[in-house]
């Protein structure tokens, strides 16, 4: 069996969204008890790297309290998580501090730090993928991604440099313009900047972009710090918000009468597309608020209120799936992402308008409504995670150019 590390949580504003995810894949993994071992590995918000008997508890009183119908015991399970997640924040309980070194001829976790030669005294056996779940800051944004690249370990969904631009709105922008994708018109602008001459920056926006408008952190998610503005007295609240979470700020036309649509991507070289998903209250922004915590459901708490297949036209449905593969290539994603879109009420134009590298609960709903069952999923990405590092050996690392700088006699001169 391989042996699977599920990392979750870290110090991002969707870490509870986090583990909501990695208890869906949790179960998943259950069912391939055969073919992986998993390990699931807790970043807590101070970013300490835990395992052992408490995260695997977490993870099932989370899955357990999701699929529970009776008042009493959701309760009870409730209590039982937030004791078990204070715990784990403290750093208290069955577990201990673990740490994944980028020496890549270790693989595999290790101890206390303070320990001698700590990177060498792994715990146990290593590991052989990598499944990250974590959503936003510190692990979709491509800093893990770059731990484990430096680990030579392979690892679920996009790359370093795909989760970094899909993670940055402005980046993304660019490179979505850049591919010809259609996207709303923008402005951006960084934190210092507004800081030392609001009333220029303001203008430049109405200028540029006009109103009414959304204003986004450029590096956040799921919602937190974005807000509408239709004046500039509404902009000056709207970014005060929105630079509290990011350096830089995207302003972006606003849709009023618009549709918000969504696909998700799978695969590396030859990605498949879901069905389209519909969310229901896209006529104003959907907030943090809707898309977790008013869910009547317990089992789809961490999903915004949505119809698939997507109630729009054919055309529509099948142009979005287009732009979906066009935009999950022109990142050079691979692994998953989902593609979400804006769409022109009036026109039935769509617009790009962002990508989730690692999307929550993995967008289970929209691959089983295209007949992938939650196990087959993750069946697939761990095979994409291995099948993208075996194409990685094929690059070489060094050179005869740079071997011969070693024979350059003149380097080795002191002075020279």
């Amino acid at each position: 069996m391989k042996r699977v590390g599920l990392i979750f949580g870290s110090r991002s504003v969707e870490h509870e969204i986090s583990i909501t995810t990695a208890s869906k894949v949790y179960e998943a993994l259950r069912q391939l008890q055969g073919e992986y071992e998993t390990l699931p590995i807790y970043l807590n918000k101070a970013g300490a790297w835990l395992a052992g008997p408490a995260v695997d508890r977490l993870l099932a009183i989370e899955a357990e309290g999701r699929a529970c119908r009776e008042p009493a015991r959701r309760k009870a399970l409730q209590e039982q998580y937030k004791a078990q997640l204070e715990h784990l924040q403290r750093g208290t309980g069955e577990a201990a501090q673990r740490f994944l070194t980028p020496d890549p001829t270790v693989r595999g976790l290790s101890g206390n730090p303070e320990r001698a030669s700590w990177f060498k005294k792994t715990t146990g056996p290593p590991l052989d993928i990598a499944f990250p779940v974590i959503h936003g800051t510190h692990g979709e944004d491509g800093t893990l991604q770059g731990l484990f690249e430096l680990a030579d370990l392979p690892y679920v969904g996009p790359g370093v440099a795909a989760s970094a631009a899909g993670m940055d709105k402005i980046l993304s922008k660019l490179i979505f313009r850049g591919a010809g994708l259609p996207t709303v018109e923008a402005a951006w602008f960084s934190r210092r900047r507004w800081l030392a001459d609001q009333p220029a920056v303001v203008r430049e926006v109405e200028t540029r972009v006009g109103y009414p408008l959304v204003v986004k952190p450029a590096v956040a998610g799921s919602s937190v710090g974005i807000s509408r503005a239709a004046n500039a007295e509404e902009l000056v609240r709207a970014v005060g918000r929105a630079i509290q979470f990011s350096a830089r700020v995207l302003a972006e036309k606003a849709l009023d009468a618009r549709l918000e649509v969504q696909c998700a991507v799978l695969g590396n070289h030859e990605p498949v597309v879901s069905e389209c998903e519909e969310l229901t209250q896209s006529a104003g922004i959907v907030s943090f608020e809707e898309k977790y915590l008013k869910r009547p459901d317990a089992a789809d708490a961490d999903l915004a209120p949505s119809h698939i297949p997507a109630r729009i036209p054919e055309d529509l449905a099948r142009r979005a799936k287009a732009l979906a593969l066009d935009t999950f290539r022109a990142l050079d994603a691979r692994g998953i992402a989902r593609v979400d879109f804006l769409v022109d009420r009036a026109t039935l134009e769509p617009f790009v308008n962002e990508v989730n590298t690692l999307p929550g609960s993995l967008c289970l709903r929209l691959w089983e409504a295209s007949g992938i069952a939650p196990a087959a999923l993750v069946r697939r990405l761990l095979a994409l995670a291995v099948e993208a590092h075996e194409e990685k050996t094929r690059t070489r690392f060094e050179s005869r150019e740079g071997a011969g700088l070693v024979d350059r006699k003149h380097l080795m001169t002191p002075g020279k």
